[in-house]
């Protein structure tokens, strides 16, 4: 059973409004009251009745953050970030895991507001205008990062296509003229919002169309292994595979080890993210680092000072770069 303030005013012969100030440590109160006052709630283990401060005050301290999930590493860096700058800033973190879909991300997102958190950090899997309605409606600070909404949403994440853009530079750098492009997420176009695929594979055909006798193929669906597959026949010391995420680039290397096919010898391979486990993997996968620790920080910054009425940027983009490793160069 919960104690109420009202009846720890009745026990020490008080009014609540006496309780209160003793409770808060705000003056108009006898010190001898103030210390009975004390006694008597700490032995009846008086908690103060969180949510209903907190609509008083007008704010909870607390954030909501949607993700997809955190099985990929890009994702649980993210949310350690962001919940270590808002724990410094004094607010404790609501993790919601969406899994992409659409239905569970509008379910989620309307607990938090019932939770009544001060703001959301959203990785939207909606798209359509109706859902962005939800959200102006809502009347509650949101920063989107990763895909983008096209409403008046401040947005962080990098600059995904020309990300992909000095990818497929640097692979032409080191003399290949063959690209195998995966990115399984372009298989849900349509059906979800794919803003940061959408880019990546922008940013992939403009490069190559770009350059002269570039031969290319994209891989866009779930089995992706079984596609590549099909296309291995054809590959030679000049061709690469490129993927939208390091995750894939993992299972490719995977499959090509166990069928014997030598990276970067018989094909070269190339991710995107620089998540932490590549530091364990040999050879060292060339990858597209964008500082996954920064952008989950001024995420919780953006959201918390827009929170507080100050003027941010409608869009933040956060730096990139190659990290050239060894298993992206052409053997001469």
């Amino acid at each position: 059973m919960n104690i109420t303030s009202k009846q720890i005013a009745e026990l020490c012969g008080v009014t609540r409004g006496t309780v209160d100030r003793a409770l808060n440590n705000r003056p108009g109160i006898h010190p001898e009251t103030r210390e009975k006052i004390l006694r008597v709630a700490e032995e009846l283990g008086y908690r103060p009745h969180f949510l209903a401060q907190s609509l008083v005050k007008g704010h909870t301290k607390t954030l909501g953050i949607v993700l997809f999930d955190i099985h990929n590493r890009i994702f649980s860096q993210l949310f350690h970030a962001f919940e270590a700058e808002a724990r410094k800033r004094g607010y404790i973190v609501y993790l919601v895991l969406s899994h992409r879909d659409k239905e569970l991300e509008l379910e989620y997102i309307n607990n938090l507001l019932d939770r009544r958190v001060d703001g959301i950090a959203l990785l939207p899997a909606n798209f359509n205008k109706k859902f962005e309605s939800l959200l102006l409606r809502s009347r509650t600070p949101i920063v989107t990062f990763g895909n983008r909404l096209n409403g008046p949403f401040p947005y962080i994440w990098i600059d995904d296509k020309q990300a992909i853009q000095d990818s497929v530079s640097f692979l032409i750098q080191q003399g290949y003229r063959r690209l195998i492009y995966i990115s399984p997420p372009l298989m849900r176009k349509g059906k979800e919002n794919i803003h940061v695929p959408e880019q990546r594979y922008n940013g992939f055909i403009e490069a190559c169309e770009a350059t002269p006798d570039m031969r290319f193929d994209i891989i866009a669906q779930k089995n992706y292994l079984a596609e590549l597959e099909t296309l291995m026949d054809t590959t030679d010391s000049s061709s690469a595979i490129l993927c939208s995420s390091d995750v894939y680039a993992l299972e490719v290397l995977k499959w090509l080890n166990d069928r014997k096919i030598k990276v970067p010898e018989q094909i070269g391979l190339m991710g995107f993210d620089n998540i932490d486990v590549l530091k364990y993997i040999n050879p060292a996968i060339t990858t597209v680092d964008y500082n996954v620790n920064e952008i989950g920080t001024r995420l919780a910054d953006l959201l918390i000072n827009k929170i507080n009425n100050q003027d941010i940027p409608s869009e933040t983009l956060i730096a990139h770069h190659v990290v050239e490793g060894q298993s992206a160069t052409a053997m001469r």
